[in-house]
């Protein structure tokens, strides 16, 4: 009987088609620590394949074998993203495996991925995929991540400004409890409340980052975590972000 938190999404480990050179991988639960309680936390890796056939995997789940073998029939994998302040611990295993890959992170993280070839994420970073991959970089202090836009599919990639974690799948009352009353089980994708606790003094640098993803005008959202946004994806924003306002 499985010992897991969260009923997870299906398949593991398998690259699933979102959209034209596009796609999602569903990883292995992970827990993170909230008020003294562990709690489940579901995964997802973004993977786009750019013009020059290169792989760009955003935010990657555990490394396997298998999965590797999987993304070489895609294409090589020639970019890692360690997207927030929180989502890095599988990009080193990933990079050492494609030692010829560039690895860009969150500018608090780069120091904890140990390696030479690591690059801060900014807005500017890598200008020569900003054709293909649109980004805004977002300070909120304690918390810093880095939003992009997949332009031909019109598609957002968020890690942890936007989350919906489905009540159903959650397996425990307690945790079920503290999550929905930190308004991270939706119904509507929203921020937690740790990143709502962390833009109350960067309020103007998360507004701006907002208006970017607004402006960009996405169809739909990938998400790490949680139920992935499939329609009106700007109303989803501004929804989520009203508070901002």
């Amino acid at each position: 009987m499985t010992r897991l938190g969260y009923t997870p999404y299906e398949p593991q480990l398998v690259p699933v088609e979102w959209a034209e050179n596009i796609w999602t991988v569903e990883g292995p639960e992970v827990a993170y620590r909230l008020a003294g309680m562990a709690i489940p936390c579901p995964t997802r890796m973004t993977v786009a394949k750019l013009a020059d056939g290169g792989l760009w995997l955003h935010s990657p789940v555990a490394y396997t074998a298998a999965l590797d073998q999987a993304l070489a029939k895609l294409g090589r994998v020639s970019a890692l993203i360690a997207p927030n302040s929180y989502h890095y611990l599988n990009v080193k295993p990933w990079a050492e495996a494609h030692r010829e890959s560039a690895v860009f992170a969150s500018p608090d993280v780069v120091q904890k991925i140990d390696l030479a070839r690591c690059i801060a994420l900014v807005t500017d970073t890598s200008p020569k995929r900003a054709t293909e991959i649109e980004q805004v970089s977002i300070d909120l202090g304690s918390f810093k991540e880095t939003v992009f836009f997949h332009r031909a599919s019109r598609t957002l990639i968020v890690t942890d400004l936007m989350q919906t974690f489905e009540e159903s799948r959650i397996r425990s009352l307690p945790i079920k409890l503290l999550l929905k009353a930190g308004g991270a089980t939706g119904p509507n994708a929203r921020p937690s409340i740790e990143i709502r606790l962390a833009a109350r003094s960067h309020r103007e640098a998360l507004r701006a980052g907002v208006e970017r993803m607004i402006e960009w005008n996405p169809e739909r959202i990938i998400l790490s975590h949680g139920r992935c946004v499939q329609t009106n994806a700007v109303a989803e924003i501004e929804r989520a972000f009203r508070w901002v306002a």
